[in-house]
């Protein structure tokens, strides 16, 4: 899954640049720019990809993705429904430069947690509960808005963003390492495994993408990346079972299966080495909640 980077045609004389996107599917291709981007779902369900994030949303989903982060949104399509069973899906979005009034804006001692703000939605912010609610109301109320009006809000839903502990870092540093220090081999790798994640993968296929024997690939990764090759997609098969179990439309059978394990015996060890916990006591947790 390669990622397309998508050069935006930014109007100089707006700091911020919003609309409103309406359609049937969300259907778009996995992508980034050099532009943040809050995405605010108004209507819709499906799955996204953050990185090597892959979670479910609904209406009400506020993300922040920042500039060089792979992304996008896609709708669920239930099994015999047609293309033609319009959904019409809409969202707002919300596009701007860290420096979007002016490149010393950033590094004022008044913006400091909006410079950390703009630091962690390198990999992808999810705001949650209350902070949802809030920054969901006020950029309804920002597409309303013209000028300086416009303006003076979008700095106080920068701020509330900012502020807020409730929300959720969505990408692993792994990923964010990746992208930056633009590890070819590495990249190559990890586009391939959030393709086939939930097929078998070997580790002469994986060794093969890069053109390196299993010995070299091994000690690579693990050099790289800090974690062996297995352990890496354990996590990523893992982390989408979790997925599966917390939108609650799958067993924890179906979701291991989803996920890449054919084997329920192993599928619990990985579950408990990773998460801590059995796959039942996560789900047990998730209907306490």
């Amino acid at each position: 899954m390669k990622a397309i980077f998508r050069k935006l045609n930014a109007n100089i004389e707006k700091a911020i640049h919003i609309r409103k996107d309406v359609r049937d599917y969300f259907s778009d291709t996995w992508h980034y720019h050099e532009m943040l981007e809050f995405v605010v779902i108004l209507k819709g369900n499906g799955k996204r990809s953050i990185g090597d994030s892959i979670e479910y949303f609904s209406n009400g989903d506020v993300i922040l993705v920042g500039k060089k982060l792979p992304h996008v949104w896609r709708s669920s399509i239930v099994n015999g429904e047609s293309q033609s069973q319009k959904k019409c899906c809409s969202s707002i979005i919300i596009q701007f430069q860290s420096e979007f009034i002016g490149e010393k804006f950033i590094e004022l001692s008044e913006s400091v947690k909006i410079k950390k703000l703009f630091k962690n939605a390198e990999m992808g912010i999810s705001f949650q509960n209350e902070t949802r609610k809030k920054i969901f109301k006020k950029i309804k109320k920002l597409t309303k808005l013209k000028g300086m009006d416009r303006l003076l809000l979008f700095l106080k839903i920068l701020d509330i963003a900012s502020k807020s502990t409730d929300h959720k870092i969505l990408a692993s540093p792994l990923f964010k390492e990746t992208i930056h220090n633009s590890d070819q081999k590495i990249n190559k790798v990890f586009e391939f495994v959030m393709d086939n994640f939930s097929n078998p993968i070997t580790l002469d296929e994986v060794s093969d993408i890069v053109s390196m024997n299993k010995t070299s690939f091994c000690r690579y990764f693990k050099k790289s990346t800090k974690k062996t090759f297995t352990h890496f997609l354990n996590e990523i098969r893992i982390g989408h079972a979790c997925n599966l179990l917390t939108e609650g439309s799958y067993s924890i059978s179906e979701s291991a299966y989803l996920s890449g394990y054919n084997s329920p015996s192993h599928f619990n060890k990985q579950f408990h080495t990773i998460k801590k916990i059995s796959p039942s006591e996560f789900s047990k947790n998730l209907k306490e909640l």
